[in-house]
């Protein structure tokens, strides 16, 4: 079976169709060079000396958020202190719920003579003080440097401990130095299903792995599988430990989210959906090694990409579409309808996670607009593709910039203007010095509430996108009286 796979020509409601790309994954990221090479420009930055206002973070923030989506669990990072410390304030100033992340306090002396001694107590005090159902234990980029055996460790502690039952134990290698918290997420999903997963008996369920998206929007997907009465696993569930409801009880650990033995019963799971294509490796190892149908992307935001998750689960499951999930997908086409006038060829650009920035990228076309310049801080050729496919349904010939930061996209902006600016916190400066209107989506959001209780994916989630962009280019672009400014 292909790594990747769209279902081919799904039909969400009668007599309305929805169009496939003819080529997805890694088929068509083989046959790029026969693509046209001008339905995208690629533009080359002279600034070689630094990264300035990054459009990424490290491997181990997305491996704590895909830890803490895990009911129970502790994350733990095998490094310095403040490598916990920068986790929890971003975290916390992003979903406004108190987090905790473990460390091995790395100082000079364990650089020298390794931090092996830290790591066992580190978890001898986790298991003993807080009775964690899971550890989680990132490594970073000092530890990394080092060379410390993170494997060994553990086997290690566990043989001290073989006659109790201690938790599963699942170590991460998540170097600061490379890659994002993107691939951090990833790998936290693969290691955590090479680890625990057990074949035993099918289970009739579908796994689905969220990949860096919001609680609200995990709910939103949860919702849409109940509603088509679709048992499932979510891989990881973070939509209420990173946006828990007020109680008077406090906990250290995650008091919901997905379960061990979820994790566990993974293996014997139908098919394996992923939502985002940069957090798929999970599932193909799934597939690879327990022969699980792997369905990787895109992410479903708008109108077309939602058909395709909903379809998937559709035929996955041999179910039909409720009804109520074709109201909203009629609601959402309504909705752009009326929104059309004001948004029909607006430039936007958009930044941020490579699954998220092509998600909105392909919904902004959907609307009539121009995704003019996208980036993202991440290197990939799937990002990259998944552009060019984009391009193909926009009217504009949109500016790709991977592995880029946003003093690129500010000085490509400066020469390219646009009307609107979507992504996080980070291009509020870029939208203050532009006078451009900023749109935040994504990670981090700490200038703004409720990031966290945001959705973009789903139907409902896209007609409330619908309404705020065009309210965004009535309120900057309009008079009083609504009449465009001139």
């Amino acid at each position: 079976m292909n790594e990747e796979r769209l279902i081919p020509k799904p039909k969400i409601s009668e007599g309305v169709e929805v169009s496939m790309p003819n080529n997805a994954g890694n088929e068509c990221l083989k046959s790029c060079q026969s693509c046209d090479e001008d339905e995208i420009q690629i533009p080359q930055s002279n600034k070689h000396f630094a990264v300035i206002n990054p459009s990424k973070m490290c491997q181990p923030m997305g491996a704590v958020q895909a830890i803490l989506g895990i009911r129970g669990a502790m994350p733990l990072i095998h490094g310095s202190q403040g490598c916990s410390t920068y986790m929890r304030f971003q975290l916390c100033r992003h979903f406004r719920e108190p987090v905790n992340v473990s460390s091995t306090s790395m100082s000079e002396s364990t650089v020298v003579y390794g931090g092996e001694e830290n790591l066992l107590k580190a978890l001898e005090t986790i298991w003993r003080e807080y009775k964690p159902e899971l550890i989680g234990v990132t490594s970073s980029c000092l530890t990394e440097t080092i060379g410390d055996d993170m494997g060994l460790i553990i086997r290690k502690f566990k043989s001290k401990h073989s006659d109790v039952k201690l938790p599963p134990i699942v170590p991460i290698s998540t170097p600061s130095y490379s890659g994002s918290h993107v691939e951090g997420y990833d790998k936290v999903i693969k290691s955590l299903l090479e680890n625990m997963a057990v074949q035993e008996k099918p289970n009739d369920k579908i796994n689905i792995i969220a990949g860096n998206i919001s609680p609200a929007d995990v709910r939103e997907v949860k919702e849409i599988m109940d509603l088509m009465e679709c048992p499932h696993i979510m891989l990881t569930d973070n939509s209420e430990s990173l946006d828990a409801p007020h109680t008077d009880s406090v906990s250290f650990l995650p008091s919901a989210g997905t379960k061990v033995d979820e994790i566990q019963d993974s293996a014997n799971s139908k098919a394996t959906i992923s939502l985002c294509k940069h957090a798929d490796s999970g599932a193909k190892f799934l597939e690879k090694r327990f022969e699980i149908e792997s369905i990787t992307g895109p992410l479903p935001v708008g109108l077309k990409n939602t058909d395709r998750f909903i379809s998937a689960i559709s035929q996955i499951q041999k179910c039909e579409i409720p009804e109520k999930l074709e109201i909203e997908r009629g609601r959402l086409i309504d909705a752009i309808i009326d929104s059309h006038p004001y948004n029909y060829q607006r430039k936007v650009a958009l930044y941020g996670d490579p699954d998220v920035v092509s998600g909105l990228a392909g919904f902004v076309a959907e609307l009539g607009m121009i995704p003019a310049v996208v980036c993202t801080g991440t290197e990939s050729p799937r990002f990259v593709e998944d552009m060019r496919l984009v391009a193909k349904e926009s009217s504009g010939k949109p500016a790709v910039m991977e592995g880029c930061d946003l003093y690129d996209l500010q000085n490509y902006i400066q020469d390219n203007p646009v009307d609107l600016l979507i992504g996080n916190s980070y291009g509020a400066r870029i939208a203050s010095e532009e006078d451009i209107p900023l749109l935040r989506i994504g990670f981090p959001i700490y200038d703004r509430m409720g990031a966290q209780r945001t959705p973009i994916v789903g139907y409902s989630a896209g007609i409330r996108l619908v309404d705020t962009l065009a309210n965004m280019i009535l309120e900057k672009y309009y008079d009083a009286s609504g009449w465009e400014i001139e």
